[in-house]
């Protein structure tokens, strides 16, 4: 039943992409570890099969379908279309107009308790496009809840909230360092830019060793654009771009300025840790 789901979604898709510049993304459930916990999941996935981290979205391109092979319904958010959700049932889509964005970082994610506690979020780049771009989505998980939500439960607004795992783009340290999307690689004079979203519930304080980046946006805080910082705050739901001009060699540890952040089940080093690794 799902495969036909699935189908009549995709032939709606494909009959929309006439147009240039088309992409889709499937919501997707399934499971992945992190630091030794096994966690229920749900991500935004390239194709029908599950991806251990959401996909990050092309600002190239002029519009995308998100089909749902969840089996629930899901209401989608995106900051490029501030007090507007769509609601998509299993199997359906929606097709998510992306042209027009500028310079910006936007976020999309499932507005359910369900969707966020499985950490079906990602981000949008669009502009920023003359130099390498690296991208931070923030993320935080109790195991217990997402196999709650998982199992059709709901999550306890009177019970403290204790996450294990801290994540920078659905990995933990010293996994992170095995992404390229995030493990910055570049060379003395070479700048790059950096789009960080903090997707979780906790806000979250980022800290750079050695080196000072410019602040390009951060919805939350528009008065720091244009500042020079080596300490980010980037509080849940807020979007974040910096450059980084790299002006001495070498390899450099950016991390979370909260202590249980930079753990893994309570172990550090781990969690959000990633490194700058500048060549001479």
């Amino acid at each position: 039943m799902l495969e036909k789901l699935f189908s009549l979604a995709m032939a709606s898709v494909l009959a929309g992409s006439m147009s240039a510049q088309t992409d889709t993304l499937w919501m997707v459930p399934g499971g992945v570890t992190l630091g030794g916990d096994t966690l229920a999941a749900l991500r935004f996935c390239a194709t029908p099969q599950f991806q251990a981290s959401n996909e990050t979205l092309d600002g190239s391109l002029s519009s995308v379908f998100v089909v749902n092979g969840d089996s629930v319904a899901h209401e989608l958010a995106w900051t490029a279309e501030e007090g507007t959700t769509w609601t998509v049932a299993p199997g359906a889509s929606v097709e998510l107009d992306m042209s027009g964005l500028g310079d910006a970082t936007n976020r999309l994610w499932s507005n359910t308790e369900r969707g966020q506690t499985l950490g079906l979020s990602t981000m949008l780049r669009s502009g920023w496009d003359d130099l390498p771009h690296y991208e931070w989505n923030l993320n935080e998980w109790d195991p217990a809840e997402t196999w709650s939500l998982a199992a059709g439960g709901s999550l306890d607004p009177s019970a403290a909230y204790v996450p294990r795992q801290f994540t920078i783009n659905d990995r933990n340290f010293p996994n992170t360092l095995a992404d390229t999307s995030s493990y910055v690689q570049t060379s003395v004079g070479e700048a790059v830019y950096i789009s960080i979203v903090n997707q979780g519930r906790m806000d979250q304080v980022l800290h750079f060793h050695g080196y000072h980046v410019d602040m390009l946006q951060s919805s939350a805080h528009e008065n720091r654009v244009g500042w020079s910082k080596d300490t980010v705050p980037v509080k849940a739901g807020e979007r974040v771009v910096v450059r980084l001009d790299p002006n001495q060699p070498g390899e450099y540890p950016v991390h979370a300025h909260n202590l249980v952040a930079v753990t893994n089940a309570g172990f550090y080093p781990g969690g959000m840790i990633t490194f700058l690794n500048v060549a001479p």
